[in-house]
């Protein structure tokens, strides 16, 4: 497996841009912490992956992706179920191609209101003014964004004698999410419609008596949007394992898996392995 590309490195093009970026989020992160600790009303998530490839498209072999993303939130009117809330959203994002519209970093400032509809589903509703960059080549834009989303999750316990592959199983998982975004991108005039939904089910498996769990898993990824974008328009099923530990309110984790990718405007179907390492933590 290379990571040899024609272009610059990974570490050459994007390490100065992402160790600020990551640098900013982490101090962010800890000062904003320290007061939500005093103060319920803040809250937020950071998150980030690499994958290799990025896709099992052509274009992307051997190609490297990361991104990482840091949300802040404070809560200005919330009941039982309803919350609504100023927030801020950064990210960054490299890969080693490098193709301009992997290497970006973005800020957004909004308002979204999240509503629990159950246990298990969460919708939420935002409006976010967006700043833009390609680094590599210096493109700018900024543009409002709307976005509707969901998230669904289900946690089954398994029985105490329950078993899998010679190791205890812990707990049958089931989650789905979605986004409908408009506008589709930053670009001017733009009019597209996007939607993008997933899902995944899984079991956890008990690694000795360490705090690791291989989970392995059936999922999908969709998108459609209304220019017929080929790149917006796919159904990505794919079988995999992940050797993940859970953390509070999020989770570290490395994935190998199988994945199909079609897509019905060009009418092709890639199948290659894919590798993701990435963590998520709210709090």
């Amino acid at each position: 497996m290379s990571f040899i590309s024609n272009g610059p490195s990974f570490g050459s093009l994007a390490s100065n841009a992402a160790r600020g970026v990551l640098s900013a989020m982490t101090l962010m992160l800890m000062s904003f912490s320290a007061v939500a600790a005093e103060d319920t009303r803040f809250h937020g998530a950071t998150g980030g992956i690499l994958r290799f490839p990025n896709s099992n498209q052509p274009e992307d072999e051997n190609n490297l992706f990361g991104e990482a993303w840091l949300k802040l939130a404070y809560s200005v009117a919330k009941t039982e179920k309803g919350n609504l809330s100023f927030y801020t959203l950064g990210n960054v994002v490299a890969d080693t191609k490098p193709f301009a519209y992997n290497n970006t970093a973005k800020l957004g400032v909004g308002l979204s209101y999240s509503y629990q509809v159950s246990d298990a589903l969460n919708i939420s509703f935002s409006a976010r003014h967006d700043w833009f960059q390609e680094r590599t080549t210096d493109v700018r834009r900024s543009a409002m964004k709307y976005e509707m989303t969901y998230y669904y999750y289900r946690y089954w316990a398994a029985e105490p004698d329950d078993k899998m592959f010679g190791l205890s199983r812990n707990a049958w998982i089931f989650k789905s999410y979605g986004t409908l975004a408009y506008p589709g991108s930053l670009e001017e005039n733009d009019d597209n419609l996007v939607l993008t939904l997933g899902g995944e089910y899984s079991t956890d498996l008990q690694l000795g008596e360490s705090k690791w769990l291989l989970s392995p898993f059936i999922d999908v990824d969709f998108a459609w949007d209304r220019d017929g974008n080929n790149y917006n328009n796919k159904i990505i099923p794919g079988v995999g394992a992940k050797i993940r530990r859970p953390i509070e309110k999020g989770e570290i984790f490395v994935s190998l898996r199988a994945q199909a990718d079609y897509r019905w405007k060009a009418g092709t179907t890639d199948v290659k392995p894919g590798i993701h390492i990435g963590w998520y933590k709210g709090f």
